[in-house]
């Protein structure tokens, strides 16, 4: 086929089609410390897939672990039957930086210290963190950025 009157050329001002790809990876468990195993283990797999360093993925691992410690700990999950309200654990992998996003449905909720232990300890393993509650939903999201030139 002539690649001047192909369909699938693009005028000079068009947008490209090609866009990079975000993967994204989702776990619900129930709003229960007996399952953050399968959240960490869940971790670990997607820093790998980033290319992190096994230091790294320990970090990774610890930051989620404790990020979702802290949701639990200042929650009163809204647990459902039906599921809803279970914990939710969204991973987007947007080379080079990962972005971690905790929600669960609460029917009460105490935003932790800034000075608290584990909010210090979250904060100095991750790139960014915030927590914030929408209606009955709380969230934690987490930003983890790779080291350049890797």
């Amino acid at each position: 086929m002539d690649p001047e009157t192909s369909p699938a050329r693009m005028a000079p001002d068009a947008e490209p089609r090609w866009r990079p790809r975000v993967e994204t990876v989702l776990i619900r468990v129930p709003a229960d410390p007996d399952y953050l195993p399968v959240v960490r283990s869940a971790t670990a797999h997607v820093g790998t897939k980033l290319g992190c360093t096994l230091s790294e993925v320990s970090d990774l691992r610890l930051a989620v672990d404790e990020a979702c410690g802290l949701l639990l700990r200042h929650t009163v999950p809204d647990v459902r039957a039906d599921g809803s309200g279970d914990l939710e654990c969204r991973f987007l992998l947007d080379d080079p930086s990962l972005r971690v996003m905790l929600s669960l449905q609460a029917r009460d909720v105490a935003r932790p210290d800034a000075d608290e232990f584990g909010w210090t300890i979250l904060s100095a393993l991750v790139d960014d963190v915030v927590w914030r509650a929408d209606g009955p939903t709380v969230h934690v999201e987490i930003l983890k950025r790779r080291p350049a030139g890797r």
